[in-house]
């Protein structure tokens, strides 16, 4: 049976990737487009892409279930939020995630340092993004607001801007040991995921709770929040290329390492009390070693 559960997670693993990547691109357009005073035909492609491509979660989860799988329960939270699955762990041991390129692969600390330096730029450049954005959103606002294809246009902007964001959250939360620590340290990436969330309210039309006028506002207030954050994210990455950040990212390196050292000091130092206690037995494996070469000679 594990050669099954094996051989399906080995099948999947790129198929599912796509998909995974898929859907969070077209949720993401979905978040941004509905929001929309008269959302056009880009929302309707959004959504029914999601419609077609969540059965595939559902199908990979009915798999798992029936062979047994010793992680089918994850597969189960994939259903409920489909990019959860973009850096899902194997089946059998867990401990590896499948990456376009790099196939297979365990997550340590080598890994997850080769993946945080490879967003590192990236992200950087997207982040920075969010100026001209927002440039063209405030000189253009009555075109924008007087022409849907602009106002998709520019929708679709900021759910890419989204998209990434969330991308490499969930990569880094995928692989980080400490993931409340990391969620702790990047609260502002946290706050641009969730409050687009927010204003999906909207979409959901709870008149009976809030007025359209209300409605409206809150609208406004979550989008005003949703810039501020980004900005913020913007001057942080920044910050995080000064080299005083830097210096304090290799002080804690070189600690670690010196944990390693005294770890490695301490176990020498046990092994020449062994040898200084019981010198017989050094001599004796000493002699057992020369007798060999005594023979050839």
């Amino acid at each position: 049976m594990n050669r099954y559960i094996k051989k399906v997670d080995q099948f999947a693993a790129a198929p599912m990737f796509c998909c995974s990547i898929l859907f969070l691109v077209f949720f993401a357009g979905t978040l941004h487009l509905i929001n929309l005073e008269s959302p056009g035909i880009a929302l309707n492609i959004c959504n029914w892409c999601l419609f077609l491509l969540y059965p595939c979660f559902v199908v990979e989860a009915v798999t798992h279930i029936a062979l047994g799988s010793p992680r089918w329960k994850f597969n189960l939270l994939y259903c409920l939020a489909p990019p959860l699955r973009i850096c899902a762990r194997d089946q059998m041991t867990g401990r590896a995630i499948w990456f376009p390129l790099l196939a297979w692969r365990e997550v340590n600390q080598a890994f997850l340092e080769r993946v945080r330096k490879s967003f590192s730029v990236p992200m950087l450049v997207i982040a920075l993004l969010v100026l001209p954005l927002f440039a063209v959103e405030n000189y253009w606002q009555k075109q924008i607001e007087a022409s849907p294809l602009l106002a998709d246009i520019t929708a679709l902007a900021t759910g890419f801007i989204w998209f990434a964001f969330t991308l490499e959250f969930i990569v880094m939360i995928s692989i980080e040991k400490k993931r409340i620590e990391y969620c702790r340290k990047h609260w502002i990436d946290l706050a641009v995921i969730c409050l687009p969330m927010i204003a999906f309210l909207r979409a959901f039309r709870m008149a009976g709770l809030l007025k359209s006028a209300r409605m409206f506002r809150l609208k406004s207030l979550v989008m005003k929040l949703y810039r501020a954050a980004l900005m913020l994210d913007v001057i942080n990455r920044l910050l995080q290329r000064n080299p005083e950040k830097r210096i304090t990212r290799l002080e804690s390196i070189l600690l670690e390492k010196e944990r390693e050292i005294n770890a490695i000091k301490t176990e020498i130092a046990i092994l020449s009390d062994r040898i200084a206690s019981n010198p017989l037995s050094v001599y004796e494996n000493t002699c057992q070693d020369d007798t060999p070469s005594q023979k050839a000679a």
